[in-house]
């Protein structure tokens, strides 16, 4: 039975050693107020650099302060991103000083929260982790991180502090997000690789909404359909595929029947070279054999996208270079890493490898002198490293690949744990499952049965009201890492992450493995390569010099050696999802797509961001409107096989006509309340949050399946 949600918060006494701490600032503001009595003090003003870390842009910002408060943020001119600012940078000081911010650990008694100081909240935490596992062992402890820890080098510790303890349990959003095109990549050519947009002839934006999620870069996507091709593959009319040279409307999860039917096309066109193929790669007349059924008409059958569209694409894939920027919508289907390695595929056959326009990438060529595969990560943590241990990760058993290529957990797993009594203690930093996980019912009595949720968050969110113990976190304006600097000192009792983090490892014992007073001074300490004992591992078998592609063989291996190994298909073979259109649920359901004004479920806090999209929207077709008896603006429910939620209709044929599309993000129209969490991707553990079904019925008040 799912905990109920907290809803109100006793205050903490003030304390002896509180005023203590006060009394020299209550002096001082005494002595401020008597000089201000005599003459207006002019405000401290200052202006101070840093980096914006809402998104993975990274853009330079330039805050400017006025006695310690953010009053205005500007794009920095000199950074790298040029003086470009988003409208999530601008809410940057909306966010910092929102009266919503928590100011106080937080503890649950019974069904209340109760405000206390920072020693106790983290010996609560102490010792019922101790409790836990003195009883059940130190893996029924897990820790899972949010959208705003990605890349971020906090992570590394979280795995020290986890290793420490004695569980490897750590998961991050790449559960979610991005580590399917990761694979599928370096399951292809041995690494991850990025499309160097501004010399190229064609670029195909499939699955993908750069305007939204990579706002720098949409003047280079854009301009392509002025100097060259520029083709966008989408089920949505999004703003870049209204000036895109090409827009193919694609029928949810069938990317990958597409992908197979265009190498058909330019192999019958004689526009691939089999000789030079043959020689660096793996499986090639074994790939031209599974693309001969996909025809242009059969293409057409399965994708809905036109014969002709589907001929035409071919044509200006063979006007080149050429690259192909991959989104999530390849990837949150049961298919999706067999769909990004046949766009992968793809781009070999049209020469994106052959060396007259290479790729950015991590790297594009195996130079590891230890002779193991480069797309797999290395990790590693200052000296001493804690000790390794042996127990696999959660869901790596299930997802092996997955695992050797994010070295963590997989927390699609973590309810069906929590269920079995394996896990038993969770640890949620910057994140809000409750809100950006699939099946959320299925969680939230998952979340009922743990015997201790801690939350580390600057706001309550969903999440954190059914927790037991709350931290409040500062954001990145607030502290520093390897390439931000703060912009303001923490607000309130907020804490930075790394003294969050310091603290907690002492509370529960570990603390000699946390001997930095910053999160700098951690990772200037001398490193350790460690997190290698479990790895899958394979190294380049039989090979006398480094190879090129960091694969198993050295090649492009169209044929994966690993999938293969693992018991996968070793070609990237297309399967219709398993679960299609049926009377009762008749419609596509594409859910998760991001709109303007959230990150995940970030910036309800924020009334400037918030003012651009009051409310969460579903895109309806206008066929699928007069059908129901819906109207543009009308209050509608979408249902699901699992859920039912409630969202204004906007009637636009920019949107598949099969389809309804829903935001992600909103707690109170929450999608993923809609998702079947049992519809998985075999390999990387995906959900298929783009390809589920659903019906849509003018609102009613009595919710239900």
């Amino acid at each position: 039975m799912a905990r109920e949600p907290v809803k109100t918060v006793v205050r903490r006494a003030w304390t002896r050693r509180d005023a203590l701490k006060v009394a020299p600032v209550v002096a001082a503001s005494v002595g401020v107020a008597a000089v201000a009595l005599n003459r207006n003090r002019a405000p401290v003003v200052e202006q101070r650099k840093g980096t914006c870390r809402f998104c993975l842009m990274h853009c330079g910002v330039v805050a400017t302060l006025h006695d310690g408060r953010i009053e205005k943020v500007e794009g920095d001119l000199q950074s790298k991103t040029r003086g470009f600012i988003c409208e999530h940078g601008f809410a940057l000081r909306e966010l910092v000083h929102s009266g919503e911010r928590l100011k106080h650990p937080l503890v649950r008694r019974g069904d209340t929260f109760h405000e206390v100081g920072w020693d106790e909240a983290l010996r609560e935490i102490g010792t019922r982790l101790a409790a836990l596992k003195a009883t059940h062992g130190a893996q029924t402890l897990a820790l899972q991180t949010g959208w705003p820890m990605v890349r971020h080098p906090l992570v590394g510790f979280l795995h020290r502090f986890a290793r420490a303890f004695g569980t490897p349990h750590v998961a991050t959003v790449a559960s979610l997000c991005e580590s399917t095109v990761r694979m599928g990549q370096g399951l292809t050519v041995g690494t991850k690789y990025a499309a160097d947009v501004r010399g190229l002839k064609t670029l195909v934006v499939w699955g993908g909404n750069p305007g939204v999620t990579s706002p720098p870069m949409l003047h280079l996507i854009a301009d392509k359909a002025r100097t060259g091709n520029l083709v966008v593959v989408d089920p949505v009319k999004t703003h870049l595929a209204r000036s895109a040279s090409l827009h193919l409307s694609i029928r949810p999860g069938t990317d990958g029947a597409l992908a197979l039917g265009l190498i058909r096309l330019l192999d019958e066109r004689a526009l691939v070279d089999r000789a030079v193929l043959e020689a660096q790669s793996r499986g090639l007349a074994e790939l031209l054999a599974l693309c001969a059924p996909y025809t242009p008409e059969r293409v057409a059958e399965l994708t809905s996208v036109p014969a002709e569209s589907v001929r035409r694409l071919a044509g200006l894939l063979a006007e080149r270079p050429v690259a192909i920027w991959q989104g999530l919508g390849v990837e949150h289907h049961e298919n999706g890493v067999q769909t990004t390695r046949a766009i992968s595929a793809l781009e070999v056959v049209c020469g994106r490898f052959d060396g007259s326009h290479e790729p950015k990438s991590e790297l594009t060529r195996a130079t590891s002198a230890q002779g193991v595969l480069p797309s797999l990560p290395r990790m590693h943590t200052p000296t001493p490293a804690p000790p390794e241990g042996t127990v696999t990760p959660l869901g790596g058993d299930r997802f092996p690949l997955y695992e050797a290529w994010n070295r963590e957990a997989q927390a699609g797993v973590f309810p069906q744990a929590i269920e079995q009594g394996s896990l038993r203690a969770l640890v949620l930093w910057a994140s809000n499952p409750l809100v950006t996980s699939p099946d959320t019912v299925r969680l939230e009595q998952a979340f009922g049965k743990l015997d201790l949720l801690v939350v580390v968050d600057p706001f309550l969110t969903a999440s954190a009201r059914v927790a037991d113990v709350v931290l409040p976190a500062g954001t990145f304006a607030e502290s520093a890492d390897d390439e931000v600097e703060p912009l303001v000192a923490p607000q309130g009792e907020a804490r930075t992450d790394w003294a969050i983090l310091r603290g907690l490892a002492v509370a529960c014992g570990v603390g000699s493995f946390f001997p930095w007073d910053s999160l700098q001074q951690a990772l200037a300490a001398p490193q350790t390569e460690w997190l290698t004992a479990a790895r899958v591992q394979p190294t380049f078998e039989g090979l006398t010099e480094t190879p090129r592609f960091g694969t198993v063989t050295g090649k492009v291996e169209f044929a994966s050696t690993l999938l293969e190994r693992a018991g996968h298909d070793a070609l990237p073979v297309w399967k219709p999802p398993t679960s299609a259109p049926s009377p009762d649920f008749p419609l596509w359901l594409v859910s998760g797509p991001r709109p303007r004004s959230r990150i995940n479920s970030q910036f309800s806090q924020s009334p400037t961001v918030m003012s651009r999209m009051r409310e969460p929207e579903a895109l309806v077709h206008p066929t699928v409107a007069a059908k129901v008896g819906v109207t543009d603006g009308a209050l509608v429910d979408v249902v699901s096989a699992v859920g039912r939620i409630s969202l204004r209709a906007r009637v636009t044929d920019d949107v598949h006509p099969e389809c309804v599309v829903v935001p992600s993000g909103w707690e109170s129209a929450n999608c993923n309340r809609l998702i079947e969490a049992s519809r998985v991707d075999p390999v990387s553990g995906f959900p298929a949050f783009r390809s589920g079904t659903c019906r849509l019925e003018p609102h009613r008040a009595v919710s239900g399946p």
